[in-house]
């Protein structure tokens, strides 16, 4: 089958098509023939070499084949499965469970997987999981209720975008951050205000938030602290190395003399109370995937390329076939 893979940590350019053999699933993995993935930022920290990723596999990446989230159909079942059937349509996050998403075939746990969707196509479903399934998180840190206001830093991009329309659908008051050329679409898709980080600096305001969530990690969970209310929280999602250190630190230290809350928000792991909740949202219609283009799986390293220039709008999709 032909697969996208790394042979060592560096840029974008540093992929390759190749072909590999098709896996074959273990007791309770299933075979999907992978129609669509899409990029994630964690995709592009492994293939970078990200300095948490080299202190599990410092010389080589510990997964050949690039890429997180897939779409497609059930091809075969291993030993043991009984939860889905050859032809279920399928998505998941391989994250946990060794990557693989650019690649014809996958073999992944049924756990790792959820039915697709009906109204998504598969390129559609193959932008949800992995960025989806951590917004939602993010919506269960503290109660939202009508009125409730929240900032999404980073709001234009993959998981911000579902982060935006999530918190909507809570009916949420939603500031969304950003670059200028973003907001038209962090607006479209309901954000009140926006804010072009670049002009303005969103933590010297007074506006007070109940949530803030970052998934671009620019500035420091002190300057996210000062725009919280009494009892608000902050949850990193991305960011360097040391801007998470720094709210595992501060959001200690918080704990012990404030109401409010800072800390990391977790990625993993996926519940089926998460992905069930997900679903829900796209098939109501109060939440859709934001897909700005469309590669081919030979020009991967161009997708990769275009995440990591930061200028993405939502999410980047790797088509590699169709149904």
């Amino acid at each position: 089958m032909k697969a996208i893979i790394q042979r060592r940590y560096g840029a974008p350019e540093s992929v390759e098509q190749a072909e590999v053999p098709v896996p074959v699933p273990a007791e309770g993995e299933v075979l999907v023939r992978n129609l669509a993935s899409s990029v994630n930022a964690a995709d592009l920290e492994i293939l970078g070499g990200w300095v948490f990723v080299r202190m599990a596999s410092p010389l080589r990446p510990a997964n050949r084949i690039v890429g997180s989230d897939v779409a497609g159909v059930v091809e075969r079942v291993g030993p043991g499965v009984s939860a889905l059937a050859p032809g279920d349509e399928v998505m998941g996050d391989l994250s946990v469970h060794g990557f693989g998403g650019f690649a014809e075939f996958v073999s992944a746990p049924v756990d790792a997987l959820a039915p697709k969707p009906s109204n998504l196509t598969f390129t559609e479903a193959a932008a949800v999981p992995s960025a989806a399934w951590v917004a939602v998180k993010g919506m269960h840190v503290r109660p939202l209720e009508p009125g409730s206001r929240v900032l999404v830093n980073g709001a234009g991009g993959g998981m911000g975008t579902f982060a935006v329309q999530m918190a909507v659908a809570r009916g949420a008051h939603v500031t969304g951050v950003d670059r200028a050329d973003k907001l038209d679409l962090v607006r479209s898709i309901g954000a009140e205000q926006t804010v072009d980080y670049e002009a303005d600096d969103p933590t010297q305001t007074d506006a007070r938030y109940d949530l803030v969530l970052d998934v671009q990690a620019h500035r420091s969970a002190r300057d996210w602290q000062r725009v919280l209310t009494p009892d608000g929280a902050y949850r990193v999602v991305g960011g360097s190395a040391w801007r998470i250190v720094q709210s595992v630190l501060l959001g200690q230290l918080a704990s012990r003399s404030t109401r409010q809350s800072l800390g990391i928000l977790p990625g993993w792991p996926h519940t089926r109370q998460d992905m069930d909740e997900v679903k829900e949202l796209l098939e109501s219609g109060a939440v859709r995937p934001v897909v700005e283009q469309v590669y081919a799986l030979h020009d991967a390293a161009a997708a990769l390329r275009h995440v990591a220039g930061g200028r993405a709008m939502g999410k980047i999709v790797v088509e590699i076939a169709t149904a």
